[in-house]
């Protein structure tokens, strides 16, 4: 280990060490078992996974016999799969059969960069063993605190392909480990300290923290072994201490003028989801200064509302054209939001027609606004901080859909509520319309359409497919975590959630049932069925539809048709005046009244960011066209001209809300700017410590306890900032939750005494509308206390709920007399009662010409359903449990799925020989369905699935995963409106 520097410039005391004086937790460890680990030069995969396996209980240490690990040796394709048939003796020569799992090659590619120790990981260097243009870092190795007694421990998940970032670029996947904190336990004030205090070992590896951020700690592994040596054959030699990772990263000489706070928030950027593209050299990046109000020109300190291109600086043509080619974008983006070196930001394409050619060397102007860590001269310091890391191209999402702040500001900025109950009966009826209207020849093709937008099907399974990648590739959300309460941005929120229900991979392993009630939906319309002759797809569908009304009165997501949400970048030169925006879209853009085509927005309109807590948060602005500014493409350009930038009247985010709709605009009134309060700052704690007087304050402890309070440092943020409370409370509270969202970086942190009666003021109850959106008519509840008003007039939210209620209402009515209207099938589907009746009938004939086989084969596959079905019925007749804390499912559920696999196990061969394996599935699907429809396809839904779309559809097969990506365009749909084939059922 090597002792750190000084942070100063004293030299009177010697620092500790970074990272080892720290107590230990063992994650995993088990000193007799590391030794044949370390014989036998187990991939990492497959340690992993034995290790994965002791911490959810699956086996011991003790399990690992000599004779079990030898069986494991090899790479991860070769071994990591199958170390839980190892371990419990369940290898069968077949079970070598199937395809590797892309994790593992996955980590064999790493593992091979590792060792070859030149970069590779971090991209920029083409292909590498049968992936293009390969780059690391994209295994996510998650561990899950939870509590053991008086203590806490940590339970490795699955390893999995998610997203990458530069720290995993750079070190290699398997030495970073994320753990995160569920929320039971976000409030345990004694989480903090068990993470602050310990290093953490897995199998004679050492794993240390560094950062911390939202509910996740962060741990990367050092160079420090528990009973094992440096093996050069692993790539051990390449690892960091702790202190060189910090001087890698975030060097604190260079420094240490900056608040503890904020110098530990800076970690965030090297965990940012991003796609490593291109690499400049020294002498092409430039550092620039920032452009000010000429009120703020003279001040030596501008203060942020007064820097006119705060966080956006230049890029050349160069390296536009650079990016696109290595993403493959169809044309070349205006701008880039990305990372390089310490700084962080837009980048868009430079004003000078000399550096907008696409030829030429790629060259970077960075912005004093966007530099937020000084790594050093360039030319000294690591090739990975020369790469432009990108999070995602410039680019245009909408219509935008108002959120609950959005509709009270407007409200009290003089838009009539009449307009906005307008707004919300529109976007309900056009929703709930496509997907109640079932007559026609192609209605299911409409309703396929309206399932899949309502759940975003493809999106998510893309999305998931392609992992971090989305946002680079210009796919999915501008602000990636949209569906979170209070639309507090940040980039890498939605990565690090589990895997959503729409994952490809989520569907029952036994039934093939997806997980994902939107794509379940979707499947039993492409299969041929319809609603109103199947129960199932009938009861399935009114889901889909409560929940669109649901989102609707809940989070009041109002889409308005004349929006469009997009990046803003600074006026590039300068011909905007006050008050003036422009926007030109690449695609045209259809007025929803006239029809007509257009790419550039004039004339009044409103410009916001969410959230849009005060009134001032929503401005009127005027669009203009002007011919300077035609090159650029789908980014909203506000001016540098004026007193101070727009963009400062506004609320956080690099992303900005653009409305015209003739409906909104006129009505606004903008309200005048709201300042923060003067005495705010007295509510708070400052706890604004800076490097230099930490490095004094440490010189004065011991070892240990210097170490400790560095590793406080690192994971300031753990701190609770009282940010998710003050979201919850209202009016007077917003300046403060505008306070604590910049938290993690000021240090400043709400009194004890002012929080307390904060909270007793404002979240003692409940507003009405809140209460009111959970009510369903069907469920009675005791209602808690409301939130007193202390206005007479009636409130936006509270109107809009009780609408909303009126209209849900109405819709579900409607929904059910769809059925009384309408001629619906009696019993059970001819086409899926076929196989089985087929089956008996062909029985009963081979019995006349004496063959019996064919009958006792039958009867053996009917006993075999009968039995599921009977353990069925009992599993459906358990009351349900309440889920609790760290319970995977509840007793009836777990029930059911023994019941789904017992189902598929099918009875043994010799039993049923007269039965292809196939003409088995089929009929043993077919006779569940004539006993129940919901068992059936609770057993057997794929099956089900394809009985209908052979018989019913002509059989059109094809693999998953062209379904897994398949999609209606709308104007297919429209075209289908006008033909006239009377194709129909």
């Amino acid at each position: 280990m090597q002792n750190s520097p000084q942070i100063g410039t004293r030299a009177n005391h010697r620092p500790p060490e970074f990272g080892f004086q720290l107590n230990i937790v063992h994650i995993a460890h088990c000193e007799r078992t590391q030794i044949v680990f370390n014989q036998q030069q187990l991939a990492w995969g497959t340690i992993y996974e034995l290790a994965r396996g002791v911490t959810r209980g699956m086996w011991t240490f003790e399990d690992m016999t000599e004779h079990r690990l030898r069986q494991l040796k090899g790479s991860n394709v070769q071994a990591a799969w199958k170390v839980a048939a190892v371990i419990k003796d369940e290898m069968r020569p077949t079970s070598a059969m199937r395809a590797p799992a892309e994790i593992w090659l996955e980590y064999d590619r790493e593992q091979l960069a590792i060792v070859e120790n030149k970069g590779r990981g971090l991209g920029t260097m083409g292909d590498w063993e049968g992936k293009e243009n390969w780059y690391g870092g994209k295994i996510q190795q998650v561990a899950r605190i939870v509590r053991a007694g008086s203590s806490y421990k940590l339970e490795l998940e699955k390893p999995e392909i998610r997203r990458s970032h530069r720290f995993a670029r750079f070190l290699g996947s398997r030495r970073i480990l994320q753990i995160r904190v569920p929320d039971n336990l976000t409030y345990d004030t004694e989480v903090p300290k068990f993470l602050e205090s310990n290093k953490f070992v897995l199998c004679g590896r050492v794993f240390v923290p560094f950062h911390a951020k939202e509910g996740s700690a962060y741990l990367f592994e050092t160079n420090e072994n528990i009973d094992r040596q440096t093996n050069p054959g692993d790539g051990d030699d390449h690892r960091l201490t702790l202190h060189e990772f910090v001087q890698w990263h975030n060097p604190l000489r260079l420094n240490s003028k900056q608040p503890t706070s904020k110098w530990s928030t800076r970690w965030a950027l090297g965990l940012s989801t991003s796609v490593p593209t291109i690499k400049f050299s020294s002498e092409n990046i430039f550092f620039i200064n920032d452009q000010c109000s000429i009120s703020s020109s003279l001040q030596p300190m501008h203060p942020v509302e007064k820097i006119m291109t705060d966080g956006c600086g230049f890029i050349n043509g160069a390296a536009l054209t650079a990016i696109m080619r290595v993403i493959q974008y169809p044309s070349r983006p205006t701008a880039v939001q990305g990372r390089i070196a310490g700084a962080k930001g837009m980048w868009v394409l430079h004003p000078d027609p000399e550096y907008q050619v696409a030829d030429g060397p790629p060259k970077i102007w960075i912005r004093n606004s966007q530099n937020k860590i000084n790594c050093g001269p360039l030319h000294k310091v690591d090739a990975a901080h020369r790469i432009f890391d990108l999070v995602a191209p410039s680019r245009v999402t909408g219509p935008s859909r108002l959120s609950r702040d959005t509709l009270v500001n407007l409200t009290h900025n003089n838009v009539p509520t009449g307009i906005l109950k307008e707004l919300m009966a529109d976007g309900l009826h056009n929703e709930v319309r496509q997907l109640t209207e079932w007559n026609g020849p192609d209605s299911m093709l409409v309703v396929w359409r309206a399932v899949e937008r309502a759940g975003r099907v493809v999106t998510c399974r893309l999305r998931r497919r392609i992992a971090g990648q989305a946002r680079a590739f210009g796919l999915g959300q501008l602000r990636p975590n949209e569906e979170l309460s209070d639309e507090i941005d940040d980039d890498d929120i939605a990565s690090d959630q589990p895997l959503a229900a729409s994952d490809p991979r989520s569907r029952n392993p036994h039934s093939g049932q997806p997980t994902s009630l939107h794509e379940s939906v979707l499947e039993l319309l492409q299969a041929g069925f319809h609603p109103l002759k199947l129960d199932l797809l009938f009861r399935k569908l009114q889901n889909v539809v409560t929940l669109v009304l649901d989102d609707y009165i809940k989070n009041c997501h109002i889409p308005v048709k004349e929006s469009l949400e997009a990046y803003i970048i600074p006026d590039p030169y300068g011909v905007l005046e006050e008050g003036q925006i422009h926007f030109r879209s690449s695609q045209h853009i259809t007025d929803p009244e006239s029809g007509t085509h257009m790419d550039v927005i004039t004339g009044p309109v409103l410009v916001w960011r969410n959230p849009t807590r005060l009134p001032s948060d929503v401005q009127k602005v005027t669009a203009v066209s002007h011919p300077k500014l035609a090159s650029y493409f789908d980014v909203i350009i506000f001016p540098v001209k004026g007193k101070r930038s727009l963009a400062s009247y506004l609320g956080g985010g690099d992303t900005v809300v653009l409305v015209w709709s003739k409906s909104l605009v006129p009505n606004f009134n903008t309200a005048p700017l709201c300042e923060t309060p003067v005495d705010l700052r007295n509510d708070f704690e400052r706890e604004v410590e800076h490097l230099l007087d930490f490095d004094q304050r440490v010189s004065k402890l011991s070892d240990k306890e210097a170490q400790t309070a560095f590793q406080r440092v690192l994971l300031l943020g753990l701190a609770e900032t009282k940010r998710g409370l003050y979201s919850g409370f209202h009016d007077a509270a917003c300046f403060k939750f505008t306070t604590c969202l910049d938290a993690s970086k000021t240090g400043l942190r709400v009194k004890h005494h002012v929080f307390e009666a904060d909270r007793k003021y404002h979240g003692g109850g409940k507003p009405y509308y809140k209460v009111a959106a959970l009510k369903k008519s069907d469920s009675p509840r005791e209602d808690p206390p409301l939130l007193k008003r202390r206005i007479s007039s009636s409130f936006i939210l509270d109107d809009l709920v009780d609408e909303g209620n009126r209209l849900r209402n109405e819709f579900g009515k409607k929904y059910l007399s769809l059925r009384s209207s309408s001629p619906r099938a009696l019993g059970r589907d001819p086409h899926l009662t076929s196989p089985y009746t087929s089956a008996s009938y062909r029985a009963t004939q081979a019995v006349h010409v004496g063959f019996q086989g064919l009958r006792d084969n039958l009867t053996v596959a009917k006993k075999h359903v009968d039995k599921v079905y009977q353990d069925w019925l009992c599993a459906i007749a358990i009351q349900k449990s309440a889920s609790s804390p760290g319970c995977s499912s509840d007793p009836k559920e777990q029930q059911i799925q023994k019941a789904v696999q017992y189902f598929a196990r099918q009875p043994l061969f010799e039993d049923v020989l007269f039965f292809s394996v196939e003409e088995l599935k089929t009929i043993m699907a077919s006779y569940a369905y004539t006993l129940s429809e919901s068992f059936g396809f609770s057993v057997a839904f794929t099956e089900l699935c394809a009985i209908k779309a052979r018989i019913h559809g002509g059989g059109v097969l094809f693999e998953d995963k062209f379904a897994q990506v398949m999609n209606i365009p709308n104007n297919v749909l429209r075209a289908l409106s006008q033909a006239q084939d009377g194709i129909d059922d």
